[in-house]
């Protein structure tokens, strides 16, 4: 009997591996947040990747507008991790 495949889970990467960047410097609940990210994505999981990737795009905006982080930290992060910024 052949097992169905799991419409939850992905092979593929989520994220864009080809990107370096050097998270030292972010702020704790941004590292938490891309933490989780690369969980989901060791284990495939997009549905959870993507309900949870809007959370990264909220902090990280708010964390360039006031200043705590660059533009380039926040478009790198959307470029990274959900292939897109604005």
């Amino acid at each position: 009997m052949e097992q169905k495949k799991d419409p939850f889970k992905s092979d593929k990467p989520l994220y864009d591996y080809s990107i370096e960047y050097d998270y030292s410097h972010l702020p704790e609940s941004l590292k938490i947040i891309i933490s989780e990210l690369e969980d989901f994505d060791k284990t495939g999981d997009w549905f959870n990747y993507d309900m949870k990737f809007p959370e990264l795009d909220i902090e990280a905006k708010s964390y360039w507008r006031n200043g705590i982080i660059t533009e380039y930290d926040y478009k790198t992060l959307l470029k990274k991790y959900g292939g897109i910024y604005d």
